[in-house]
């Protein structure tokens, strides 16, 4: 197991050179097995700037992969979790029937319920919840911290109402996409695939705690992991600095 980072400044060439690494380990080791992981819109100019980069046109051991589109290949591989999986359409439909069956339980947003839109902009906090592994106990931990703001306070408890209705509505038969990440952590280690794997993670700004908790977890299954991160040459790269600072985030991906 190791972690490698490639540092540099935007457009400075990381990622042609961290293709170029792989393709000639690729090659050097044809039976071993590449991942490239890279957010979902840039799978496929992915594929298509490593097939031309390589001498013979093939990436036969490379596989260019999102997050999600891993998990998927993992589940197929180790026969995990069949649900359904709900789409953004299918979240609302379900939302709105939780809304309404505990519509007597809302203090707040009850009456904000039958706007155009609300039940949409639910979806987007719940689904937000679920992506940074939000539990119940740690929204009860923001409610008493707001006991002494009412506006905030009944917000949150009506947040959570619907939050914890939902996961229950849904328990057993369908699962989101939020969720998947949180599955592959639990099966990767049956993953012929990952064992001794090298993998590339390119055009990332920064990691969401469940993505966070995949990456410790493909540190100890994988042979080797390598991170591109934008950040200035001239940067101090463990300064904690500011959120508001340019690279911020870069900064807080090195130190996790």
């Amino acid at each position: 197991m190791s972690l490698q980072f490639i540092l540099g400044n935007s457009g400075s060439g990381k990622s042609r050179y961290a293709y170029e690494k792989i393709i000639g380990e690729s090659m050097k080791n044809p039976e071993e097995n590449f991942l490239v992981i890279v957010p979902e819109q840039f799978t496929m100019q992915t594929q298509k700037e490593l097939v031309s980069l390589h001498p013979k046109k093939g990436i036969l051991n490379i596989d260019v992969q999102s997050f999600q589109r891993l998990a998927y290949h993992v589940f197929e591989e180790v026969g995990a979790d069949r649900r359904t999986v709900l789409e953004e359409t299918g979240k609302n439909l379900l939302l709105r029937k939780v809304a309404i069956e505990q519509q007597d339980r809302l203090r707040v947003l009850r009456g904000n319920l039958k706007k155009i839109g609300y039940i949409t902009e639910m979806k987007s906090m719940i689904s937000e919840l679920t992506q940074y592994d939000i539990t119940s106990e740690q929204l009860d931990e923001m409610i008493r911290y707001a006991e002494n703001k009412p506006g905030i306070f009944y917000k949150l408890q009506d947040i959570q109402v619907l939050y914890e209705a939902f996961r229950e509505k849904r328990k057993g038969k369908y699962i989101t996409s939020e969720e998947i990440l949180g599955l592959l952590c639990d099966v990767a280690e049956q993953s012929r695939m990952l064992q001794g794997s090298r993998i590339l993670l390119d055009g990332f700004t920064g990691f969401t705690p469940v993505q966070q908790k995949l990456l410790k977890k493909l540190l100890k299954l994988a042979d080797r992991v390598t991170v591109t991160i934008t950040i200035d040459a001239g940067e101090n790269f463990w300064k904690t600095g500011g959120m508001h600072e340019l690279f911020y985030l870069s900064r807080k991906t090195i130190r996790i």
